[in-house]
């Protein structure tokens, strides 16, 4: 099972690594023509779409992540656990991903910093979600055989 947990954590060092190099490059090419705008009406129609689209992603994955665990089966074995715990982690964490990089295209096409605030945000989340194996026992509620094999 360790290698589960490795594989959870090098997934998720992609998603990571994959947002912030993005951001790196789309802040490089706009480095001189960077503003910062947050009003509607000079930002339009772009403003409203990609926050809010950031927003949807963050609090879509909290619900998807834990809708998922929670019909998670308690008395089914560790490893039907670790793959349904897999798999909300990977769809939550590709949630997460879509919006910091929704809104990074949205500043990369606008050239309004604005957009970086809801990419950050997204980022962050995703960064604070990494699957460690504290994490894992606490949600699967994981007893003492199966905690060792972690």
């Amino acid at each position: 099972m360790n290698t589960k947990l490795k594989t959870l954590q090098t997934i998720h060092l992609a998603l990571c690594a994959g947002v912030f190099l993005f951001a790196l490059v789309t802040i490089f090419l706009n480095r001189e023509i960077m503003f910062f705008d947050a009003n509607p009406k000079t930002t339009s129609p772009f403003n409203p779409i990609f926050p809010i689209m950031g927003l949807i992603t963050i609090s879509s994955a909290i619900f998807l992540f834990r809708n998922t665990l929670s019909k998670i089966d308690k008395t089914a074995t560790a490893d039907v656990k670790i793959n349904l715990y897999q798999s909300a982690f990977i769809i939550s964490s590709a949630l997460l991903e879509a919006g910091a990089l929704f809104n990074l295209v949205g500043f990369f096409i606008t050239h309004n910093s604005f957009f970086l605030i809801f990419a950050l945000g997204n980022f962050v989340f995703m960064v604070l979600n990494r699957p460690t194996k504290d994490k894992l026992i606490s949600a699967l509620q994981l007893q003492y055989p199966d905690t060792e094999a972690l």
